[in-house]
């Protein structure tokens, strides 16, 4: 076999998905890998979930920061081959290693879970992201059962308790270590009292003690603070620390729900993808700004992965967007104009300005009529649409 071919496969895509001659050579890597891993005994936390996972792992890095001691699997992991790659780099200086399992087929979500062996297993919702390919959210929720059942015993399960079939979960683990977070103030973490400050992000306290004022602007993000939080607690971090890592040095990254505010207009930044969860998630938090904003105006393009009936997927979401506080919406692209319909049909006393327009070039001309100062602009799409670049092209409009 090529050289340089074999190392390929070890280093980029392992995987027993690949070609039946090269399986037994990629078990033997995955054997080498198990092996590698088994040398740490140190915290591996491994996240699952529908949404909100990069942010769970970014804040939980921020409580966890103190040096370079933290492995993490890169942004929107999604393959075996970014967990095991990012196992092969473990080493004496790690206390911690922190790997996303945003990995949609089910066995290399096996494959992951067998060689990464965490000992912390986090879920933070099952939803309707990845139905094209899994079916329904039951399938989702078996085939994260692999997280659970396969961990040590004395190893820790924290899931969402709002989220029935996440904490329904919690029966196959092996452990009886249950941690429980959501807003239901039977879990062992729970936030109430919460205050949406619009730019100023949320205000909430943990367990009705603890106070946490955030730059986060969706209910969504609460909940994987509190994710964050109970796995540090699990570590043994005191809440005084927690409170410190997360107010001073988290922040949201780029394009997936942060807030670019501008002295006459405020962006929130979606751009990055447009799942269903996502876009549900997005809209909540332009509602959310409401009372500090003139107008409110949601960009939104194409979802991805939005299930087998693509045209009937927008529409519902047009329904749900028709129910909001917003003021105007652009569509943009084939599909999102199912979106369009949707708003229209429920829109029966014309409270919403409705716009759609095929391309990029043609949205930026709607913004600069439609968008103006002291306004709050959401801009959500999939990821073929590119619309940071709108984004990028408020931000120069309206800079300061």
């Amino acid at each position: 076999m090529d050289s340089k071919k074999t190392e390929n496969l070890y280093s980029d895509e392992i995987s027993l998905l690949s070609n039946k001659e090269l399986e037994d050579y990629i078990r033997l890597n995955l054997r080498k890998i198990s092996v590698h891993r088994r040398k740490f005994e140190i915290p591996v936390i491994g996240i699952a979930g529908a949404e909100g996972k990069t942010t769970t792992k970014r804040m939980l890095s921020a409580i966890l920061r103190g040096d370079d001691n933290i492995l993490e699997t890169p942004p929107n992991c999604s393959t075996t081959s970014g967990v095991t790659s990012t196992l092969l780099k473990l080493n004496e200086s790690h206390k911690y290693a922190i790997l996303e399992l945003g990995i949609v087929n089910p066995k290399q979500f096996e494959l992951a879970v067998e060689v990464a062996e965490p000992n912390i297993a986090v879920i933070t919702n099952i939803g309707e992201a990845h139905l094209a390919t899994l079916g329904d959210k039951y399938l989702i929720a078996d085939a994260k059962i692999e997280l659970i059942r396969t961990l040590p015993e004395d190893g820790f399960a924290v899931l969402n308790i709002d989220d029935d079939l996440v904490s329904a979960l919690g029966a196959h683990s092996p452990t009886p270590y249950i941690i429980k977070f959501g807003l239901n103030q039977n879990a062992h973490f729970f936030a109430s009292k919460i205050e949406y400050l619009g730019p100023d992000g949320i205000v909430f306290y943990v367990n009705d003690f603890y106070r946490f004022h955030l730059p986060i602007y969706s209910t969504t993000s609460i909940y994987n603070a509190l994710t964050a939080i109970s796995v540090a607690r699990v570590l043994g971090v005191e809440f005084e620390d927690i409170q410190k890592g997360l107010q001073e040095r988290f922040s949201l990254i780029g394009n997936r729900g942060n807030l670019i505010r501008k002295k006459r207009l405020n962006i929130l930044d979606y751009s990055y993808d447009a799942t269903v969860n996502a876009v549900t998630k997005a809209c909540e938090s332009l509602s959310q700004f409401k009372k500090f904003s003139e107008k409110l105006v949601l960009v939104i393009g194409d979802m991805s992965n939005p299930g087998p009936d693509v045209e009937n997927a927008h529409l519902k979401m047009g329904y749900y967007i028709a129910a909001l506080p917003i003021d105007i919406v652009i569509t943009v692209g084939k599909d999102a104009r199912n979106i369009a319909s949707g708003i229209e049909r429920l829109n029966i006393k014309n409270k919403k300005t409705v716009l759609s327009c095929p391309d990029k070039p043609a949205l930026n001309t709607l913004l600069k009529e439609a968008v103006g100062e002291g306004d709050t602009v959401l801009v959500i799409g999939s990821k073929a649409l590119e619309l940071e670049e709108s984004v990028q092209f408020l931000a120069d409009q309206y800079s300061d």
